[in-house]
């Protein structure tokens, strides 16, 4: 009986809270309030409730208007559904859900995955560009972008004469150049990657090799007494 008691008052079955911050036991109080006949006595009961949430919320105090704050607080959680006779001017605030649009995705496919989305937008720029030197100038800089991100993802170097035929692709024939033409630039601070599996398989190697020779010296200075 205990348990479907709780079961039935449980928080997610409950209404939803009109301020968060000041709990249950607030908003509780506001619909008690708001069931009461005489107007007076709930103006009463309001200036009291003000006084408490003061008190739970000592920081508000520092404000100059924080009675007012406070009011306005009380009628936010009643939903402006409350009559009594307030000090001040409670301007309701209406919250309007707005559902946003939806963003969607981009589902075109990337030709080499290593080189990511924003290389593809750097060629579609050079293709457009008119300006040869800038154009050469950034292809080269595209260029040196492909061979470091090769060497990095997929420890591989590649030729000029690869580069430029990726250029081409990803370009659809627009940046047809030849791979004497480009001028790449390696980066020695790239990391060649080693897989994981590769690591692990590494150290579990050392591991085993240091055993045994720990074992071998183990048996050398092991003496029976």
């Amino acid at each position: 009986m205990y348990m479907l008691t709780l079961q039935d008052d449980y928080n997610t079955q409950r209404t939803a809270l009109g301020i968060a911050e000041y709990g249950r036991h607030v908003q509780e109080y506001i619909d008690h309030i708001k069931t009461m006949a005489s107007k007076e006595e709930r103006t009463s009961w309001v200036h009291n409730l003000a006084q408490i949430m003061a008190t739970l919320n000592p920081e508000i105090k520092q404000q100059s208007n924080y009675k007012e704050i406070l009011w306005g607080h009380i009628f936010q959680i009643a939903n402006y559904e409350l009559d009594v006779d307030c000090p001040y001017e409670i301007v309701p605030i209406k919250k309007e859900f707005v559902r946003p649009d939806h963003l969607g995705y981009n589902f075109s496919g990337i030709r080499f995955r290593f080189y990511g989305r924003n290389l593809q937008m750097m060629i579609d720029r050079a293709a457009e560009m008119e300006d040869v030197e800038l154009k050469q100038d950034l292809v080269n800089m595209i260029a040196s972008f492909m061979y470091n991100s090769c060497k990095a993802w997929n420890n591989e170097n590649l030729s000029n004469e690869v580069i430029a035929d990726h250029l081409k692709t990803l370009s659809k024939g627009q940046l047809n150049i030849e791979g004497s033409e480009l001028v790449v630039s390696a980066d020695t601070t790239v990391s060649i990657r080693r897989p994981a599996q590769q690591k692990s398989q590494h150290f579990s190697r050392n591991n085993k090799n240091n055993n045994k020779k720990n074992n071998k010296n183990r048996g050398k200075n092991y003496r029976r007494f």
